[in-house]
């Protein structure tokens, strides 16, 4: 069971991937995820060894391996939340598509978007009661993320037009 974790807002990170190291899974995380887990004492693998590709800010999860292996249910769960949009160059692509692919597949991954997640996910592990309800609560919940994300940029686009 192998989890990915990619997040901006790292509150209660740190416990919730030490639940799912106690549970059995393997995390693997980008470049900042991956060292914040490490320093707190949580095994993790770097995304990076999936993708080969030295990671950038603007390139990080966007690789054909990742996807593949979000579709196969190799990862099992997919943890992203996007970092602020001050300016449209900071708009996140990658974490995005990893919240829609994941939803997407919520059959076999679970999309996890907020840390307020975390306990409940962990709960539902610990007492193997992820049912198809739960996967498809946490499926909108991602794409309800992602649209409010949308949102925001859209609005900050047309801040930039003065007669909107």
């Amino acid at each position: 069971m192998n989890a990915l974790i990619s997040v901006s807002d790292k509150t209660n990170l740190a416990e919730f991937a030490k639940e799912l190291i106690d549970l059995g899974w393997n995390i693997y995380a980008t470049e900042g995820t991956a060292k914040y887990l490490i320093s707190n004492g949580i095994p993790t693998k770097r995304l990076s060894e999936i993708t080969g590709l030295k990671e950038s800010k603007q390139i990080k999860t966007l690789h054909p391996a990742v996807f593949e292996r979000i579709y196969s249910g190799f990862f099992g769960i997919v943890v992203v939340n996007l970092y602020e949009v001050n300016e449209i160059e900071d708009v996140d692509i990658g974490g995005v598509a990893l919240l829609r692919a994941s939803a997407k597949n919520y059959q076999k991954v679970l999309p996890i978007c907020k840390p307020s997640q975390y306990k409940e996910v962990i709960g539902k592990l610990k007492s193997d009661s992820i049912d198809e309800d739960f996967r498809i609560r946490l499926a909108i919940e991602a794409f309800e993320y992602i649209v409010e994300y949308d949102s925001k940029i859209i609005e900050k686009l047309r801040r930039k037009i003065r007669n909107i």
